[in-house]
């Protein structure tokens, strides 16, 4: 039996642009690379901010530019996925590691693995899944301090996070090396 694979085209996506579908490559060099930006240090402020809004500041700070970055950045992943015929992880499987080796590789040296990385992301939660995380996130930014014990507590918000602020750095290693 003939197996064919759906082609990607830019209506599938909330927020990536064409030119970045056809070539997810530009986009790794345009806006993660080029804009010189810590994106996972502003993804971690806009996921903790939105979740505790005690930490929110009275300074200036693009809630919208990072929240449309991060949703690029997501979609992009899935592109680069589908790009390399890759298949996400089972989710149970998805924060388990094949040996200790890779283990303190990850988490002693801070090495990156790109391909296991976006496997494990897109194995926690769908494309469509993680879109929806951000606009739970965004609704979240409603809550103050006046009214914040009405904010459910999510425990996966935990991993959520930790996938979130990785992302960049996954997709920055891809564009150092060329690809995965």
């Amino acid at each position: 039996m003939k197996s064919t694979q759906k082609k990607l085209k830019t209506k599938h996506f909330r927020y990536l642009r064409k030119e970045y579908v056809k070539d997810p490559d530009r986009f790794l060099k345009e806006v993660v690379q080029q804009w010189g930006l810590n994106w996972s240090n502003n993804f971690n402020y806009l996921i903790n901010s939105s979740l505790y809004p005690p930490m929110r500041t009275s300074t200036t700070f693009e809630y919208g530019f990072m929240f449309n970055h991060l949703a690029q950045m997501i979609e992009v992943g899935f592109v680069i996925l589908r790009k390399y015929k890759l298949k996400p992880m089972a989710k149970a499987d998805v924060f388990q590691y094949n040996c200790q080796e890779v283990f303190d590789a990850e988490i002693e040296d801070s090495s990156a693995f790109p391909a296991k990385s976006l496997c494990a992301f897109y194995g926690f939660k769908s494309c469509k899944e993680w879109l929806t995380v951000l606009d739970d996130l965004l609704q979240r930014r409603d809550y103050t301090e006046d009214n914040m014990e009405e904010l459910p507590l999510d425990h996966d918000y935990i991993a959520i996070r930790e996938f979130l602020v990785k992302l960049p750095l996954v997709l920055s290693e891809i564009y150092k090396r060329g690809g995965l």
